[in-house]
């Protein structure tokens, strides 16, 4: 493996979680009579890669004559987002490859209400580039996404790492691009994955500077 200046990490799943996960939105998809998986498929990239304020807007945009309880989903969607919590590693980790000069991005499938904890707790004074699905219009697996944060990270692909808890979205992904990938799965079910952030740290040579 090349020597890595850059690691860019998933979000929920990887840095944060939700304590109080309801999935709102797979309910109101359900809710809404989306039967076909074609059709579910679409509603989630809908919401996935447009931006939109409230749920009453996401759902006159996925189906505009629906009668459902906005106000019901909107304030599962705020439990949810007041309930992000940091993994316990997160901020040391975080903290000890900013101290490496290691370069950091983020790359995150998310519904627009969902960016509000990544701020809230802190997390942007890290992160030196940052691709939310819902503002840039692409979600991971689609190498493009990969290839937006290479270009503005600077960095070849093969000096590069993603970690992330989805196998086709955090590491197939990547690697279509030549982005060196590791899985993070938390259950330490597999050899093949680390199982907390600090396993990122085995694949970085920090010759330059010593812990």
């Amino acid at each position: 493996m090349a020597n890595i200046q850059a690691v860019v990490f998933d979000l929920y799943g990887t840095l944060i979680y939700l304590a109080n996960e309801t999935k709102s939105y797979a309910r109101l998809f359900a809710n809404l009579g989306l039967q076909t998986p074609e059709e579910v498929r679409q509603a989630k990239r809908i919401a996935l890669t447009e931006d939109f304020e409230d749920v009453a807007r996401l759902v006159r945009r996925i189906k505009s004559n629906a009668q459902v309880d906005f106000a019901s989903y909107q304030q599962e969607v705020e439990k949810e987002r007041a309930s992000a919590s940091l993994y316990p590693e997160t901020r040391a980790v975080l903290d000890k490859l900013k101290e490496q000069e290691i370069r950091l991005g983020l790359i995150s499938n998310l519904a627009s209400p969902y960016k509000s904890p990544f701020f809230n707790l802190g997390l942007n004074e890290y992160f030196d580039e940052v691709l939310f699905s819902c503002d840039v219009g692409l979600i991971k697996p689609d190498s493009r996404i990969y290839q937006k944060m290479i270009e503005r990270l600077g960095i070849n692909p093969a000096q590069t790492l993603m970690t992330g808890d989805k196998v086709h979205a955090d590491v197939d992904g990547p690697r279509s691009i030549g982005i060196n990938a590791v899985h993070l799965d938390r259950t330490n079910n597999s050899s093949k994955s680390i199982s907390s952030l600090e396993g990122v740290f085995q694949y970085l040579n920090f010759a330059r500077k010593p812990i």
